[in-house]
């Protein structure tokens, strides 16, 4: 009471300096809400122009142009690529298609390469290519990949998925022919269980970053799920550029596209078949450090994606912050309600949004209801995982590879 009172009275003084009634102050409280929701509705019409542009142009190549090279890197991961293997062999394409399927092995030592072989061996347009593990991440195998192909188009992915037979032909055939259809074409690859705040986290990040690339504001891309030319890669410098990161072969070759000035367009699944999920993370502390690594990219990208992050994060955290606010010392007032319920109003408007996201891309609607429980918690994690960063050594990207490239 003490602490509630003594904030009524500033408020006051501030009001009175001013000019200002509650009513108006409560006004001024809702407009970071109002805000949210505008954004909000503005990406959900995005998403929907950008989904009817791709049904009205699938399958738009030319009949010159009808060869891919699928690209999957791994690193002393056998299983997850004896899981993936039957689903990536199976891709289905129409009969006058020349497909090639290049696996790089990016210096496994538990029978990867053995196996590979063998694999080989059954099909003359499997390619394998050894490669000597030197330094953490996969831009090195993957750019060992790119030179082995025998085709411009290239669609790229992880070993830990589980792609549907229509999903390299969706994303190679909106590459279009040389000089037609986006340099670069990506889509989403959302986990398969795991734990639920990371699903969440997962589902969000897929949201905010095709629906800005559906308002031709791309900044990132995901490398599970990714497809551009050969000789796009080649004109841009492959990843030279941003060699000292063992991360962003996928966000950050986005950014180069983007400076280039070429185009990049999402690609929503158009049925389940064209999905390419995941496998999650077993455990909070491993998306910990997931995260931790995505976000080291994050300083390289440019200026203007970088403040559209930023404010998309402020006005999240000042709708709360307006909502707290305007429920202590202002609902002594009148229009106190106000910045109430325009956040619970932009609250719901997230989560059917998100919902109808989620649905488009084959997953549960009600996983967008969630953000009402893990959207505040989300934020937390994010916190955790950008100040741990920044308190643990700048080098921590450096450490001995792990598992998956």
């Amino acid at each position: 009471r003490w602490v509630e009172r003594g904030v009524g009275v500033q408020l006051h003084h501030l009001m009175a300096t001013l000019g200002l009634g509650a009513s108006a102050w409560a006004l001024a409280l809702a407009l970071p809400a109002a805000l949210r929701i505008f954004w909000d509705l503005r990406w959900a019409r995005s998403w929907s122009r950008c989904q009817k542009h791709v049904s009205a142009t699938a399958d738009a190549a030319p009949a010159v142009d009808r060869g891919v090279s699928l690209i999957v890197c791994t690193h002393n991961d056998l299983p997850a690529l004896q899981r993936m293997w039957p689903a990536w062999r199976s891709q289905e394409f129409p009969a006058d298609w020349a497909i090639q399927w290049v696996v790089v092995d990016d210096g496994s030592t538990d029978g990867t390469e053995r196996w590979l072989l063998e694999q080989a061996k059954t099909d003359d347009r499997i390619t394998v290519v050894r490669h000597h593990k030197s330094r953490p991440g996969k831009k090195d195998a993957l750019s060992a990949g790119i030179a082995a192909a025998a085709h411009d188009r290239l669609v790229l992915t992880d070993a830990d998925c589980q792609p549907g037979p229509d999903w390299a032909h969706q994303l190679a055939a909106q590459l279009g022919g040389e000089g037609t259809g986006p340099d670069v074409c990506f889509g989403a690859s959302l986990p398969l269980g795991g734990p639920p705040l990371l699903r969440f986290d997962a589902l969000r990040i897929a949201w905010q970053s095709m629906a800005e690339a559906a308002l031709g504001r791309p900044y990132m891309a995901v490398g599970r799920s990714l497809a551009y030319r050969k000789s796009t890669w080649q004109s841009l410098g492959g990843f030279t550029s941003h060699e000292d990161v063992p991360s962003g072969d996928d966000d950050l070759f986005v950014q180069q596209a983007l400076r280039a000035g070429l185009t990049v367009q999402p690609l929503p699944p158009a049925t389940a078949r064209c999905a390419n999920p995941t496998a999650p993370a077993n455990s909070i502390t491993e998306g910990l450090r997931r995260k931790r690594r995505h976000l080291t990219t994050a300083p390289r990208y440019d200026r203007r994606s970088q403040r559209r992050l930023a404010l998309d994060t402020a006005l999240d955290l000042l709708v709360v912050g307006c909502a707290g606010w305007g429920g202590t010392p202002l609902l002594l007032h009148n229009g106190g309600w106000i910045p109430f319920l325009a956040a619970g109003v932009a609250l719901a408007v997230r989560a059917t949004t998100l919902s109808a996201f989620a649905k488009d891309l084959g997953f549960p609607a009600k996983a967008g209801l969630s953000t009402i429980v893990w959207g505040p918690i989300r934020w937390g994690f994010l916190a955790l995982a950008t100040l741990s960063n920044f308190t643990s050594s700048p080098t921590w990207t450096q450490r001995a590879p792990t598992r998956r490239s």
